[in-house]
């Protein structure tokens, strides 16, 4: 593999598949289940903050990143694992300011992928329908 860091828990290294320089994958040492909200807190505590190191050093070490992406998407293999994203072109952001892509793509389904893009408005009424699914009562 190609590494870029490692620890005793955690192992990070760019992913062999990539569709954008730098893309990196981190996982345990240990094996452990791929879908990552079952782990313990504690090991998931270390777990973030090991992509928060690595993500730092995606965006220090390439020349136009300053921001990172993180996906948690437990697919393609089953071993925990956190998927992390250099956003490109971010490098000359000097004061934040929001950044949308919309398109007319809604899943219903997980397709093997994630994504961030928003696509066109949710009416309320749908909205709400979800938001009492989901919630507490």
């Amino acid at each position: 593999c190609h590494k870029i860091w490692e620890d005793d828990d955690f192992l990070a290294f760019l992913s062999i598949f990539p569709n954008t320089e730098g893309f990196t994958l981190l996982i345990t040492k240990e094996h452990h289940d791929s879908y990552i909200f079952n782990l313990e807190d504690d090991l998931l505590h270390k777990f973030i903050l090991a992509a928060k190191h690595i993500a730092k050093l995606l965006d220090t070490k390439l020349d136009d990143v300053s921001r990172t992406g993180l996906i948690f998407e437990s697919s393609g293999i089953d071993h925990a694992h956190i998927k992390l994203i250099p956003m490109h072109g971010t490098s000359n952001i000097s004061k934040w300011k929001p950044t949308t892509t919309y398109l007319d793509k809604y899943f219903k389904k997980y397709e093997g992928y994630l994504s961030s893009h928003e696509s066109l408005r949710k009416d309320d009424k749908e909205l709400e329908k979800t938001a009492k699914k989901i919630r507490l009562q």
